[in-house]
């Protein structure tokens, strides 16, 4: 049960300790966390079958339980029940019309008094045994549970719910929920931040500190998961795996091993069981099967409320958390200028109204500012979208990937920026593939795209995948993965195909803090101008902030911040300095 303990974060802000707290317009030099060789770099997965990822539940009792947002004022409640089935050859999938899904709630666990019904759907994954990277004969096809979705609407903000779910005749436990707050300026707000999860000891480390974090809210929590859950696809589909990765993970080649999903979502239940979860899609969610088809498990588990924001696609969409806007993306479906990624998001940035919801993140799984060896992956996604973003003065990017922590100053066009977003890369929540930022896990030491040979090969060769169609190919120069070669700094040169100044030769300035660790983040909105960001390393058994920064917004300073498109917003004169930004930015609400 979650812990409400009413302590006002605004007390904080105002008191004597909250002067060691920097503001996201101090800028600093930038800053590199030593290694930490205690760290485990990569563990093996947890075991599917045994210890908190097991499946404990007979017969027809449910599992793998789980809230997300279905709208305003709605949750969605679902879950599986029935058993996965693995196997070669043909499988007869569950019947997910032989079974009824309901929920039942209420104020009190004791009066369950209210009931919602909704629907139940089954997909399959099918390989291609012919194909020996798959496994070949042994390779083993799967059919899912039952999964149930049901959505709750009308709740009455920020109260407490009980509820419990099933299928009219058998049910599970009563659980209970906290409603999130209506849309609106209304403080505090606390936001879960997590991405890159996986299955994983260092990921039961991130579930432990996760839920002290969420335990210690003083409102309504809410987790914002930045993609790749489960790390189904780097088991083979015959169900053999070794540490710490083996298959082909996150590539169209890639295969999966589903019973992971399954194991995935009973682990995390004790957390999104009771806090609504909201995420998006990376390049582990691929799971390409023998026809071609991708992005399947992920859908079929994980609803997004799209159409309730008016998006035309699963991919991306927007939810309001309180004073709150929460914008999904995806670097898996066209993001070029026109697309219908592109329109949508130029369409909902402009009805935001910031009176109501001040706050703006925007979240995606592939970093467009990092200092790792993805650097300038998605160069062209960031060349097509940022203007649009700054322009409407969103206040931060929240990335995963990159298996490592990392904080950006305000930033625009690669550089230092008061009037721009603070980009935070959190991919680190304990996947077995081990942490970002090394080079090897047998004798780690730290490597980045301006240390030597962590500048990344430039390939503008590969072919998009054929499922992402350009809306006018005469006029779409975009390629999958492709790096767009804009010369931002002197850098190095390091590696066959690396043109001279495509990386830095150091850290560059708009790269604040950036740490080789393992860890979950907290957003806590604290008020119209302040938002304070913690990264919680897994290593500070008592939930100790390792990095903090109160984010500012000012509207002053930056007019982009009140939201409207059709505002030009304030540019520092030419030759203007860093400290005549950061004065310009701290002066006025």
């Amino acid at each position: 049960m979650l812990l409400r303990l009413f302590i006002c974060v605004v007390v904080v802000l105002s008191s004597a300790s909250a002067a060691v707290i920097p503001l996201s317009t101090d800028i600093k030099p930038p800053y590199t966390h030593p290694w930490d060789s205690s760290l485990r770099p990569a563990t093996d997965f947890l075991s599917l079958t045994s210890g908190i990822a097991a499946d404990n539940t007979t017969g027809d009792e449910p599992s793998q339980i789980h809230l997300t947002i279905a709208g305003p004022n709605a949750i969605s409640v679902n879950w599986a029940s029935d058993k996965a089935k693995t196997g070669k050859g043909y499988l007869q999938p569950n019947d997910p019309f032989s079974t009824s899904s309901i929920v039942t709630y209420g104020l009190s666990a004791a009066d369950l008094n209210m009931t919602a019904t909704g629907t139940a759907q089954v997909y399959s994954q099918i390989y291609n045994t012919s194909y020996a990277y798959w496994g070949g004969n042994s390779t083993l096809n799967y059919t899912s549970p039952v999964l149930h979705t049901v959505v709750l609407p009308e709740l009455i903000p920020d109260t407490k719910y009980y509820y419990k779910v099933g299928d009219g005749a058998t049910f599970g436990e009563t659980l209970s929920f906290q409603s999130l707050k209506a849309a609106g300026p209304n403080y505090p707000q606390r936001l879960l931040l997590i991405a890159d999860w996986g299955l994983s000891h260092n990921s039961s480390s991130t579930l432990d500190h996760i839920l002290k974090s969420a335990q210690q809210a003083t409102s309504p929590p809410c987790v914002l998961y930045i993609a790749d859950f489960s790390y189904a696809d780097t088991w083979y589909p015959n169900g053999s795996v070794s540490a710490p990765n083996t298959a082909a993970e996150g590539s169209p080649n890639a295969g999966s091993y589903q019973p992971v999903w399954d194991a995935w979502q009973r682990f995390v239940q004790p957390l999104v069981g009771q806090v609504p979860m909201v995420g998006g899609t990376g390049n582990h969610e691929e799971e390409q099967e023998a026809d071609g088809t991708m992005f399947k498990s992920v859908q079929a588990r994980w609803p997004t409320p799209y159409r309730a924001s008016g998006s035309p696609s699963y991919f991306f969409y927007s939810v309001d958390v309180g004073p709150s806007h929460n914008i999904f993306l995806s670097n898996y479906i066209d993001y070029t200028e026109d697309s219908q990624q592109w329109l949508w998001l130029k369409g909902d940035l402009a009805r935001i109204d910031r009176t109501l919801t001040p706050w703006v993140t925007v979240s995606f799984h592939n970093p467009w500012y990092t200092t790792d060896t993805s650097y300038k992956e998605f160069e062209q996604m960031r060349i097509a979208m940022e203007p649009l973003v700054y322009a409407a003065g969103v206040d931060s990017f929240f990335y995963g990937h990159v298996h490592a922590y990392e904080r950006s100053t305000p930033v625009f066009k690669y550089t230092v920026d008061p009037c721009g977003p603070v980009h935070i890369t959190i991919g680190d929540g304990g996947n077995s593939e081990g942490i970002s930022f090394l080079d090897n896990y047998q004798h780690p030491k730290l490597q980045f795209e301006d240390r030597n040979g962590g500048c990344p090969m430039v390939n503008a060769s590969q072919p998009r995948p054929s499922y992402l169609l350009p809306l006018n190919p005469s006029q779409d120069p975009w390629s999958w993965y492709q790096r767009t070669l804009t010369f931002q700094a002197d850098g190095n040169s390091t590696g066959v195909g690396n043109p001279p100044g495509y990386c830095y030769k150091e850290q560059p300035a708009w790269s604040a803090y950036r740490e080789s660790s393992f860890g979950h983040g907290t957003l806590d909105l604290v008020n119209d101008t302040h938002a304070l960001w913690s990264w919680h390393a897994n290593q500070d058994s008592n939930a100790v902030a390792r990095d903090q920064v109160y984010i500012v917004r000012n509207t002053h300073a930056c007019p982009n911040k009140l939201g409207s498109l059709a505002t030009a917003p304030a540019r520092a004169p030419a030759g203007s300095s860093i400290s005549q930004l950061m004065n310009a930015a701290s002066s006025g609400g």
